[in-house]
């Protein structure tokens, strides 16, 4: 592997992980602050936490954005290739698989469907949204890894 793609690879880890530290500090600091007034805590997580949780999502993913645009410029042709065609198809694929869960969750019989279990002792809309996210996305990559590997198979 280049020396490039090592340190961009190596960087980019570095500053997600610093911000990961950041956030748990910062979560620590404000839960010490509210510790004795629960009434505080609950207006300050109504207030401030969608913020910070948004300014914290934007951070993460847009050091991964950046870390991904490097490292891409930074691998040859054919590893390029590589992945422009794993993402293509594994990824259209993947997406397809999880195009039809979508479809069938609109039969009536879906009302039925329950997850084994829940995030955060939590059962409402917004929560069952993620995981299907989470779900596609899993899928998306899935097919992304299998279609890479045979792309590369082919070329040996």
């Amino acid at each position: 592997m280049p020396r490039t793609v090592v340190k961009i690879l190596i960087g980019s880890a570095v500053a997600m992980v610093v911000l990961i530290i950041l956030s748990g500090v910062a979560g620590y600091a404000v839960g010490y602050v509210f510790a004795d007034d629960p009434d505080a805590m609950a207006r300050f997580e109504v207030a401030v936490a969608p913020v910070v949780l948004g300014v914290l999502g934007v951070g993460l993913m847009s050091a991964a954005l950046w870390t991904a645009v490097l490292w891409m410029r930074s691998i040859d042709e054919a590893a390029r290739e590589a992945h422009k065609s794993a993402w293509f198809w594994g990824g259209s694929t993947g997406m397809m698989l999880g195009g039809i869960a979508i479809i069938l969750s609109f039969l009536p019989q879906a009302s039925e469907w329950r997850l084994p279990f829940t995030f955060f002792d939590r059962d409402d809309p917004a929560i069952h949204a993620a995981i299907g996210a989470y779900a596609m996305i899993l899928l998306m990559l899935l097919g992304y890894g299998v279609a890479w590997a045979w792309w590369w198979w082919k070329r040996r």
